[in-house]
């Protein structure tokens, strides 16, 4: 029987969406291992909403390639079987390799529930993520109809076709021709791989680092006490085993890298950290070690930081400094208090 454009068009729509959004992970999650990242990414809103964290976490990676990239390869299969299947004349191959696809479909579902028990397990919500699992359940949703088969026979279609698969005689429409279009299927899987890992080798290589040695050497140091006042902002688990002091400058390039790529690659482990922020601005009014000014204002950001953990949202303040660090300042201070719904005057009081 001929098949069914709409649904078709529908499925090639979701896989375009689907790809746009698999490969902005892709690269998402490179720019991270590569720390090229400095601000968080469009879809990072708070540390529930957060598309970084999920894709700085080691759920990120599956086969040593990012999770999004085989995504990404599906959505461009399933792209070009559904452009094929609208324009061939062969609408036996259409709907075998269109059968195909479906099976693959299924997959992609399956694995979108794995993965989202990930995000569960991290405790966040990554809507490029979610929007990649609607596109999966979308596109399973409709190729059954555009190859006329009703909802309610797909579990016996299914049965059939893998019979199909296997060589056996299953009274299917269409012949499935499981060597040719598995064949085709795994080339094209398997170029994307090698594509991907060359363009990891290559372009996004990290430096090459001895993590062993790295770590042997780190432990060979002796423990070092830090005195840590009972009021410091803490993140993750005070109770934690392992304890993590950061010393930062609010006006420091490098520490506002960290900013934005340490809490999101420990999120993972959060039970079992405690990250601890002290500030230590290289300004020589509030700080006497210094022999020449470095910071001017890195003084101020710290009493205003000091003064948001005492109104209570030290973590957003601290990352509002760092995003406007450019502009800080007694304005900032006072803007940033004034959206959290803080007393200017009280605030300002505190600072002084």
């Amino acid at each position: 029987p001929p098949l069914r454009t709409g649904p078709l068009w529908g499925a090639l729509a979701l896989a375009v969406l689907g790809g746009g959004l698999a490969l902005y992970a892709t690269d998402l999650t490179f720019e991270i291992a590569r720390q090229v990242v400095v601000d968080p990414s469009g879809c990072s809103l708070n540390d529930f909403i957060n598309c970084d964290v999920a894709h700085a976490s080691s759920y990120a990676y599956f086969l040593g390639v990012p999770v999004a990239w085989w995504g990404f390869l599906f959505y461009l299969w399933t792209a070009g079987v559904a452009f094929y299947a609208t324009r061939t004349q062969n609408r036996d191959a259409a709907t075998g390799v269109v059968a195909l696809t479906w099976v693959l479909s299924l997959g992609a579902v399956l694995f979108s529930v794995y993965k989202a028990w990930h995000l569960v397990n991290l405790g966040v919500l990554c809507l490029v993520c979610l929007g990649m699992y609607v596109a999966n359940l979308g596109i399973a949703l409709l190729l059954p109809p555009a190859i006329n088969l009703s909802y309610g026979e797909l579990g016996t279609f299914l049965v059939r076709y893998l019979r199909g698969l296997a060589g056996e005689e299953a009274g299917l429409p269409f012949t499935p021709k499981p060597v040719r279009y598995g064949m085709f299927a795994a080339a094209f899987f398997a170029l994307g791989f090698v594509g991907i890992r060359g363009y990891d080798n290559g372009v996004a290589r990290q430096p090459d680092v001895d993590v062993e040695q790295a770590v042997t050497l780190h432990f060979r140091q002796p423990p070092v006490e830090i005195d840590v006042p009972e009021d410091a902002p803490v993140w993750g688990n005070p109770e934690a085993p392992i304890q993590i002091v950061e010393f930062a400058d609010f006006q420091c390039p490098a520490c506002r890298e960290s900013a934005f790529h340490l809490r999101g690659t420990l999120y993972e482990f959060r039970d079992d950290v405690a990250l601890y922020f002290m500030n230590y601005p290289l300004d020589r009014t509030v700080n006497e070690r210094l022999q020449r000014q470095i910071h001017p204002l890195a003084g101020p950001a710290a009493r205003a930081a000091v003064c948001a953990a005492r109104f209570g949202d030290f973590w957003g303040y601290h990352d509002d400094l760092f995003k406007h660090q450019t502009t800080l300042g007694d304005r900032l201070f006072a803007e940033l208090a004034t959206q959290r719904g803080w007393d200017v005057d009280a605030f300002a009081d505190c600072m002084n």
